[in-house]
């Protein structure tokens, strides 16, 4: 019974959660629940009963979810994608710190160049474009290279700084990716000066943003999920 009310409860949230305009209109009660679960009941072929379904669609937290997406499409300024993105994993050795500086200092950077470095005691992950990857690695030893993921992108997410005074909002862009099928390979965050002769910020704050590597495969998604929470 338990496990049967899971699988009722997930394909309800998986239903209002995957489709705005389905939770917006549960919300503002434009959307009869019953109503609701005969749509589901049918979509999935009769696997759930009928009154399974009603009690889930009640008991999902609607309220809850409708004010944070909101909340989260209002911080949200800016939506950037790139792709041709590789992660490339090396062994952390010491030989190895030079190399990177010396390569990091040929990038155009302020061109757009994508080279950003995680580092742990044994490992070094890169995120880096396509084009350099090849560069980067001819001047490595090979048994450094430990993995090597190609046909990556980039999403990048402008938001305010109101962000930071805001909870769930980061929970939410990753819970809007994973409703429309969008898997996270790496996430960073980052907050960058004004720009100059932007009036929109002060020149004491700071713009945050959050950085989703993902599979190119799923770039258009992607942006166009997070695009769709935007005007939410």
């Amino acid at each position: 019974m338990a496990d049967s009310e899971r699988s009722t409860a997930e394909v309800v949230r998986e239903t209002i959660e995957r489709d705005g305009s389905i939770k917006i209109g549960l919300a503002r009660g434009l959307i009869n629940e019953r109503a609701l679960a005969r749509y589901i009941q049918k979509a999935t072929h009769e696997r759930y009963t009928f009154e399974a379904l009603v009690s889930a669609i009640r008991r999902h937290p609607i309220q809850e979810s409708t004010k944070s997406r909101t909340i989260t499409g209002r911080v949200i300024r800016k939506i950037g994608l790139k792709n041709n993105i590789s992660v490339v994993l090396l062994r952390n050795r010491a030989e190895l710190q030079p190399v990177l500086a010396r390569f990091a200092g040929e990038l155009d950077h302020a061109g757009g160049d994508t080279f950003r470095i995680i580092t742990t005691a044994k490992v070094v992950k890169l995120e880096i474009d396509s084009k350099n990857a090849d560069d980067l690695l001819a001047r490595v030893q090979k048994a450094d290279l430990l993995r090597r993921w190609d046909n990556m992108a980039e999403i990048s997410v402008e938001t305010s700084e109101e962000l930071r005074d805001t909870p769930g909002v980061i929970a939410t862009l990753f819970t809007e990716l994973a409703m429309n099928g969008v898997s996270v390979h790496e996430h960073s965050s980052v907050e960058e000066p004004p720009r100059i002769g932007d009036k929109s910020q002060r020149q004491a704050d700071y713009i945050p943003y959050d950085i989703f590597i993902i599979e190119e495969r799923n770039a258009t998604k992607a942006y166009e999920a997070l695009q769709r929470l935007r005007e939410a």
